[in-house]
């Protein structure tokens, strides 16, 4: 089966809406997560139009197949902030830990600390490679929680 603007087909981000073809354009819009993707259909592709990264994917017929149209420059700036986020943090504190040792043992717990540090910055990391690789069951869970917000919103 070909792409065509008169088919639904699974939003290949979120991956539990479908996307719908929009009135007299060449594009697709996901009724759940609400991205938009310009398409070509002679090469059999969409690219997602509303995101920060060059996202692309080809239509086999059956699934969606990704372009890998990602940056390597920007990926590896991302990984390289997301191990400096994790390991500057924790070192100083583990750090200071060791050079300033605390005088009153029964108020200080240096390495309950530096693991509470290493936990906090750890969940930033992830929601940062979560945003930035668009997973899918992080964007599945994002627009979840909007809808949530939206219904308590109307019911207040």
């Amino acid at each position: 089966m070909r792409l065509s603007l008169t088919n639904q087909y699974l939003c290949p981000v979120c991956r539990h809406g479908h996307i719908h073809a929009l009135v007299l354009m060449e594009s697709f819009s996901c009724d759940f997560c609400r991205h938009m993707f310009a398409a070509n259909l002679s090469e059999q592709t969409i690219h997602m139009v509303d995101g920060t990264q060059p996202t692309g994917w080809r239509w086999n017929g059956r699934t969606w197949k990704s372009l890998r149209q990602g940056d390597l420059d920007m990926t590896l700036m991302v990984w390289i902030v997301g191990i400096l986020l994790i390991i500057a943090p924790v070192g100083l504190i583990s750090v200071s830990a060791y050079m300033f040792p605390p005088l009153d043992e029964a108020l200080a717990w240096p390495i309950a600390w530096a693991i509470i540090t290493l936990l906090t910055h750890m969940t930033l990391v992830v929601w940062l490679l979560a945003e930035h690789y668009q997973v899918s069951t992080y964007i599945a869970i994002k627009v979840r929680l909007r809808q949530l917000i939206e219904r308590f919103q109307a019911i207040t």
